[in-house]
């Protein structure tokens, strides 16, 4: 019974961890609106399976390693944050574009791999994610845990990121909406992308 309330107050706060809207939030909802149902799908792939990599890395010791070599941190957080204004440029240059040949369809991803690799990268980018599974994720595990435990917590982690995105990509990938999305696509890019600027100037200069 311990055990199953221990997973339950695990899965509760990376749930709500999910639902905060981050990078990959802006990440989903923007090529599951510009792209496809199917682009959107492969980026949450990308971004759970990031979850769940970042979620294996704390229960091995990246927070001592973190602690340990505080540079690395550092590193990590500043090129996460430089990607992060990379894609937010390339975006806002997309819909430049699309301004000079308002008939052009955005630009597509380029398959499930690009989708895919874009989302891991966004997860990835962010170090936060890694400071969360370090601190209050490893601190809620019962004392002496069996391997099966840990391995179904990142199993977890993986599934609720899927379910939660999942949510995300259905929506926004609906028919009405992205035809809502398309009637001021212009503005809704440079939105999304002066966000993606935002939070990837924020991660790289503001060090929490």
């Amino acid at each position: 019974m311990d055990l199953a309330l221990a997973l339950f107050s695990l899965f509760s706060a990376w749930f709500l961890v999910l639902t905060i809207p981050g990078p990959n939030f802006v990440a989903v909802t923007q090529y599951s609106l510009s792209d496809s149902r199917r682009t959107g799908f492969f980026i949450t792939l990308g971004v759970s399976a990031g979850a769940a990599t970042w979620a294996t890395a704390s229960l091995v010791g990246i927070s001592a390693l973190f602690a340990y070599a505080s540079w690395l941190y550092d590193v990590i957080r500043i090129i996460g944050g430089i990607y992060l204004v990379y894609l937010g440029a390339k975006i806002i240059l997309g819909s430049l574009g699309a301004q000079k040949q308002a008939s052009t369809p955005a630009p597509k991803l380029g398959g499930g791999k690009s989708a895919f690799r874009l989302g891991l990268f966004t997860s990835f980018s962010n170090p936060k994610t890694a400071a969360f599974f370090s601190s209050l994720f490893v601190m809620s595990f019962p004392p002496q845990a069996p391997v099966w435990f840990y391995v179904l917590t990142v199993v977890m982690v993986f599934v609720a990121s899927v379910f939660w995105y999942g949510l995300v990509t259905y929506f926004f990938s609906i028919e009405k909406v992205q035809r809502v999305y398309q009637r001021s696509r212009k503005i809704a890019d440079r939105i999304s992308g002066a966000i993606f600027i935002y939070l990837g100037a924020r991660l790289a200069f503001v060090r929490s």
